[in-house]
Formats: structure tokens, C-alpha cells, sequence
């Protein structure tokens, strides 16, 4: 058994893409909204008996592999890779060069992470850090847990070592852990006298850190709280979740994910029990992260305290986020943060985490706090704090319902408040909010869509497959512009049960076909089979006859010899009589 096939049958292809996206059964197989474009009717389909997925949306298809491949955005070797680490499969005659650069930025992160991990339980250093930690409310199954760690107030320990297990200078600078000292030409440790909290993607890998000072160590106090990895070729802040890898289970279960401001508060809030917690590192909610969340949820509470209250568009991306369609709520802890509560009472932030509000609510509830709701420039002032976010929002019974509460609350007409709110330009931090997915969406070309439909009829009927031979003459058309399809059509002439052996591609492809076929034509009756493949050969020839009229124009435009045209002419005739006939 190939390394391929060992993971294969040890990963089943439901379990693994339930860990990204959430998933509904749907008769034999199970769907979902396509992660890789937007859709609000479910049109990704995952098939346990066949192990495949295919979107029906934007024909994205294919197995675990594919899967990986297109939802992390790695190559082939990576996703062999990630899979094979969720497989238990050692990979055979595997190379470190197949991998990448990408590869070895993980090898040196999850090097550093241990050598940090070193440092905090066994120097007399990191033995302080330790008895901090615990006085801040961290418990010892926790730091193992989060894989807390200490970077030694030194400017090479870290370099020195990973330069010691084979690794030059510029592999190590390319993961962020060193910086450039331009006039020296040399290096030297980014993080010194720190406390290290690793961040790592999805998948638990490491891809970054955060290196928070320790002062009673270093000494410095005007040194900057908190130092975070650059943007490297494996960390990229404005698509990373700090905790997602350990909390995207639970945001599932419970169908909710709470955004706390720091790592602290989301260790602790696991700690607590509060598991669905995650943060964005220090920046506002991007688009990225939120098509990330979208995977799990659709529901986000944000939670923030009294000084973050009037920052909270710019600090949550909250605009983005209700353009998005998500639900958002607020937990408003007032002076207190997750950590700071964890730690006096656990049970508190535990009760808190289950009570939000609305954030429309949240920000009518603090202009009417901010104004005089009496006066007319009280009245504006409201309207204009609150409408741009009302705007956002897609669904119109939503809409109307907080329209309505802030007609009522002010004592405005509420035809007023439309008027209102229409004439309000809706932005995020200054720029104007895009719906537009920025994800790359792939659209097949309709000739080929087209020609997969009909051998997915055709798998159901291959008899019909003799019948579609067209009647030889000057202009012979092919059906099946695509060679492999046009393969697989003469193997349904020729009776083949397509049992293989095939090649891993040619496999998975015709496996898609399959699965297609059942899809959309499995409980469809003969006779209406057959009307649909009439229909579907008669479209491909129309398209056929237009390609080759347009090619036909083409030659004449740029025909040098004259006596040529008149041939091309009559062909074009001959073409255009075809589809007329059609």
C-alpha cells in the first residue's frame, strides 16, 4: 500500500473536512456552503462512499489531498505532508528539498518553540517566568498546554543554537526570529528576556510568536510590551486567529466564537472551560480571518472592556463583519478582562460568556448614553453614530426590526430615519466596506462544464454513447473538446465498466464524473435522460459551430491571399446552415 493509500484509509475525507468547515447530512452524503467562494445556498457536497468532495457552485472537486491543498493554499508535497501528520503515516522516501522553503520555516519555528519551552522549565530564569505565570492564574497543564516559553535576555542564544543544528543565517532571518543589524552586516535574537507564547496555524503547527517582556528580568521599562513576529513567508497576522487551532472544535459544538483582545485572555478562557475563545493578534478583524471563522460559524461575540468600547469599529472590524452577514454580539465585562476575571473567579467569565447582546443594541445603548436623546442635535447625533451600521446589515427583516427600535427610542418617524439612513455612506476605518469575496474562485469553462454534464448522463445511460456519433462529411465536429473526456466518451462506446487501474488524476477525475452523475441524474427516469442528453449534445454543437464560425472570421481578417476568402465564406455558410438547423 502506497503512502497515498495508507492515508487515505485511515483519514475519512468527512472527518477531515469537518475540522474546517461545518457540515449536514444530506441523504447519503453531506453538504455545505462552498468555502471557496460565496454562496448562500449549499452547493458543497462531500461523498463518505466515494471519498470526494465536489463543489456544484464553481466546480471546485477533488480528495483529502485536493482538499488540503486548496483551503490551505500549499502544494501537493505539503498537503502529503499535512495529512500524513493527522494519518500517523511515516512518509517513505520523502525529502526535505521536495518541501520547499515553506518547510523548513516550520521545521526552524517548531525548533525554536522547543528550545523557548527549554528555557522557561529549566533555567533559574525561566524558573522566575514560572512563578509570575502561576501568580498571574496559569496552571502547569496549561503552559504545557499552550506551549509557553522564555527567550533568554541575550542577543545569540537562540541564533547560536539554530545555527548549531544546521540552519545559516539567512534561513534563520527568513522566519522573523532574528533581525539584520545593517551597519555590522550581521544578526542578532529579536526576542531577548521574553515570555513566548508560539501562534500556530490550523493545523497546530508553529508559525510565529509572541514574545511579551519580562521586566523583572530585563529590567527595561520603557521597552515595547509586546513584540510579535514579522510577516514572513508562513505568518501573515491578517489570516491568523491566535487559538483557532485548538478552539475551531468547540465553535462548531457550540455554534459561536468569542473574540477576546489577548493571547492571555484566550488561555485563560480555555482554562476556564470557555474553549471557543480565540484573538486576532493585536489587529482589527480582517476579511481573511472572518472567511476563516465563517468555516465554523456564523456567529461572533466580541469582548472588550470599557476602554476599548469607543475603539471597537476600528479595533473588531465589526462593519466588516455584519457586511459579511454574521451575527454579532457584544460582551461587555466593563473594567475587567477574561484573564483578569479567570483568575478572581472563573465561574464568572463563564456565566459572562454565555450573555451577549446584540452589537446594534451594544451601540444604540452607548450613543443614547453619549447624547441628549431631547434635543435635535442629541437626536442627529444618535442617528448618525448608529445608521451606518443599521445599513449594513443584508437581511431586511433585521434591518427593519432596529429601524424600528430607534423610530421608537427617539421618537422620530421612522420614514425619516430611512431617509436618513439612505443618504449615509457606509465605511470601515475610513475606507468604503466591499462585499466582494477576495477569494480566488475557479470557474470551469461553460464548454467544458458542459461536456462533464453529458458523460455524468452518460455514465447513467452508455448505451446512448454509439448513438451520438455525428455523420462523417468535410466538417467532422468532436463532442468532447477535452481529450481526456473525449477518452473516457470512446471507452463508454467501446462498453468499458471503468474498473481501472487508473492514474491518481484520471482516477479522481473520473471518480467526480461519478459522483456528479449521481448527484443530478440518479433518480431521474429513463426517458427524461434521454430528453436531457439531446438537450445537452445540441448545446455543445452550437457551441462547437461558434468556435469554428469565429475562427473562420478570424482566418478571413488576416487571410493574405485573396483567392482564400471565398472558400473560408462558404464554410462560414455551411456552419451558419448547421445552427440554423439546430
Amino acid at each position: 500500500m502506497t503512502d497515498l493509500e495508507q492515508i487515505k484509509d485511515r483519514v475519512d475525507i468527512v472527518d477531515l473536512i469537518q475540522g474546517y468547515i461545518r457540515l449536514q447530512k444530506a441523504g447519503m452524503n453531506f453538504r455545505a456552503n462552498c468555502p471557496f467562494h460565496n454562496e448562500k445556498t449549499p452547493s458543497f457536497m462531500v461523498s463518505p462512499d466515494r471519498q470526494i468532495w465536489h463543489c456544484f457552485g464553481c466546480s471546485l472537486g477533488g480528495d483529502h489531498f485536493k482538499f488540503v491543498m486548496q483551503i490551505e493554499g500549499v502544494e501537493f508535497p505539503e498537503a502529503l505532508q499535512i495529512l500524513a501528520k493527522k494519518a500517523g503515516v511515516e512518509l517513505k522516501n520523502f525529502s526535505k528539498e521536495k518541501t520547499g522553503e515553506k518547510n523548513e520555516l516550520y521545521e526552524i519555528s517548531e525548533l525554536t518553540a522547543k528550545f523557548f519551552t527549554k528555557q522557561l522549565w529549566e533555567s533559574d530564569n525561566g524558573k522566575k517566568v514560572l512563578r509570575y505565570l502561576k501568580e498571574r492564574g496559569l496552571e502547569e497543564e496549561t503552559m504545557k498546554e499552550w506551549r509557553f516559553g522564555y527567550a533568554p535576555n541575550t542577543w545569540a542564544s537562540l541564533k547560536t543554537f539554530l545555527k548549531n543544528a544546521g540552519f545559516n543565517d539567512q534561513e534563520i532571518f527568513k522566519t522573523g526570529l532574528t533581525v539584520r543589524n545593517e551597519k555590522e552586516n550581521s544578526f542578532y535574537d529579536r526576542f531577548r528576556g521574553r515570555i513566548m507564547f508560539p501562534i500556530c496555524d490550523l493545523n497546530s503547527q508553529v508559525v510565529g510568536f509572541t514574545g511579551r517582556i519580562f521586566e523583572e528580568i530585563t529590567g527595561e521599562i520603557d521597552a515595547g510590551k509586546y513584540v510579535n513576529t514579522p510577516q514572513t513567508l508562513i505568518y501573515d497576522k491578517s489570516r491568523v486567529l491566535y487559538g483557532l487551532d485548538k478552539a475551531k472544535l468547540e465553535t462548531r459544538k457550540k455554534d459561536k466564537v468569542i473574540v477576546v483582545e489577548g493571547n492571555m485572555d484566550v488561555i485563560m478562557s480555555h482554562q476556564a472551560g470557555v474553549k471557543n475563545a480565540v484573538a486576532s493578534s493585536g489587529t482589527a478583524l480582517t476579511n481573511q480571518h472572518l472567511k476563516i471563522l465563517r468555516r465554523y460559524t456564523q456567529n461572533i461575540d466580541l469582548c472588550f472592556d470599557e476602554d476599548m468600547a469607543g475603539e471597537i469599529a476600528a479595533k473588531r472590524g465589526i462593519d466588516l463583519a455584519v457586511t459579511l452577514g454574521f451575527n454579532v454580539g457584544v460582551l461587555n465585562l466593563s473594567a475587567k478582562d477574561p484573564a483578569d476575571l479567570v483568575k478572581e473567579d472563573s465561574a464568572r467569565w463563564v456565566q459572562a460568556s454565555q450573555k451577549s447582546e446584540p452589537i446594534v443594541k451594544f451601540y444604540i445603548e452607548k450613543a443614547f448614553q453619549k447624547y441628549d436623546k431631547t434635543t435635535a442635535l442629541g437626536k442627529k447625533n444618535i442617528a448618525y453614530e448608529v445608521l451606518p451600521v443599521i445599513k449594513l446589515i443584508d437581511n431586511k427583516v433585521e434591518q427593519a426590526h432596529w429601524l424600528d427600535e430607534l423610530s421608537n427610542k427617539l421618537r422620530v418617524d421612522q420614514k425619516v430615519i430611512i431617509q436618513v439612513m439612505a443618504g449615509i455612506k457606509t465605511q470601515n476605518n475610513g475606507q468604503p466596506v466591499s462585499q466582494k469575496d477576495d477569494s480566488a474562485k475557479f470557474e470551469m469553462p461553460s464548454r467544458l462544464v458542459l461536456e462533464e454534464t453529458l458523460l455524468a448522463l452518460l455514465f447513467r445511460m452508455p448505451q446512448k454513447a454509439n448513438e451520438l456519433i455525428l455523420s462523417p462529411d468535410e466538417e467532422k465536429l468532436e463532442i468532447f473538446s477535452d481529450k481526456f473526456y473525449n477518452n473516457l466518451f470512446e471507452r463508454l462506446k467501446s462498453g468499458d465498466t471503468f474498473k481501472g487501474p487508473f492514474p491518481y488524476e484520471d482516477n479522481l477525475r473520473i471518480e467526480l464524473i461519478k459522483f456528479k452523475s449521481e448527484q443530478f441524474f440518479g433518480d431521474i427516469e429513463e426517458k427524461d435522460l434521454e430528453s436531457e442528453i439531446s438537450r445537452l449534445v445540441k448545446s455543445l454543437k452550437k457551441e462547437l459551430i461558434l468556435e469554428k464560425i469565429k475562427e473562420l472570421e478570424l482566418k478571413i481578417k488576416e487571410a493574405k491571399n485573396q483567392e482564400e476568402i471565398p472558400l473560408l465564406l462558404q464554410r462560414v455558410r455551411n456552419f451558419s446552415n448547421k445552427l440554423s438547423l439546430l
